[in-house]
C-alpha cells in the first residue's frame, strides 16, 4: 500500500515537472501606452466621410482604451515552437495570437491575427521616441461574413484563406481585397516598462 502511494507520488511529480517544462509562458515585452484623443481617426466603409468626422472620442477611448498596458507573452510549446500572444485591455485573459512580432533596435511591430470576434490590432512603435501608431480593425459585419464564406468555398491549397492553425491574417485579408467595415487609427506614445 505504501509502495503504491510512493509510486503515485513520484509519477505525479514527473508529470508535473514535464508539464511545467512544456507550457512555460514568458513575458517578452511590456509597454505603457497613451494615445491622444484629438488624433483619433476613423474610417468606415459605405459611410459619408463628413459623418465619420463626428467622432465621440470619449466613447472611443472608453471602449478601445486610450491608456493601456500592452504585453507580449511567449508560449513555449513542446516541439520547441514558440507562439506569441498580445494582452491588453481589449484582448485580455489569455491574449490573442500574433501574426507578426518584430523587435529591432529602433522599432517594434506587432500584428495580431483576426480574433474569433473578428477584430484585429496592429502597432508600429518607435523605440527611441516612443511614438506609436496603433490601428484597430473591425470586421464584424454581415458583408464580411458573407464574403468569407464565399471565399472559403473557393479557396485552394495554393491560396488558402486560413493558415494551418485556422487563423486569418491581415495579409490574407488584403490579398483577397476584403475590407474592414470600421478602422480606428490612434497616435500616441508607448514606452517600454510601466509609467509614462
Amino acid at each position: 500500500m505504501k509502495i503504491n502511494k510512493i509510486k503515485n507520488f513520484f509519477l505525479f511529480l514527473i508529470l508535473f515537472a514535464s508539464f511545467e517544462a512544456h507550457s512555460k509562458t514568458t513575458n517578452v515585452l511590456k509597454l505603457s501606452c497613451e494615445y491622444d484623443p484629438k488624433l483619433i481617426k476613423k474610417q468606415t466603409t459605405n459611410i459619408d466621410s463628413s459623418e465619420s468626422n463626428k467622432l465621440d472620442t470619449v466613447q472611443i477611448c472608453k471602449s478601445l482604451y486610450c491608456k493601456d498596458t500592452v504585453e507580449v507573452h511567449k508560449d513555449n510549446k513542446p516541439n520547441d515552437e514558440a507562439e506569441y500572444r498580445l494582452r491588453n485591455s481589449w484582448f485580455n485573459h489569455q491574449g490573442i495570437l500574433l501574426d507578426d512580432f518584430l523587435i529591432t533596435e529602433n522599432t517594434i511591430s506587432i500584428n495580431t491575427f483576426v480574433s474569433q470576434a473578428y477584430f484585429l490590432e496592429s502597432y508600429l512603435i518607435d523605440r527611441v521616441t516612443g511614438k506609436t501608431k496603433r490601428t484597430f480593425y473591425r470586421f464584424d459585419n454581415p458583408d464580411f461574413f458573407y464574403n468569407i464564406k464565399k471565399l472559403e468555398k473557393n479557396a485552394t491549397s495554393d491560396s488558402p484563406l486560413f493558415n494551418e492553425k485556422g487563423k486569418l491574417s491581415l495579409k490574407t485579408i488584403n490579398s483577397f481585397s476584403l475590407e474592414p467595415w470600421e478602422t480606428f487609427y490612434f497616435e500616441g506614445k508607448c514606452l517600454e516598462g510601466v509609467g509614462l
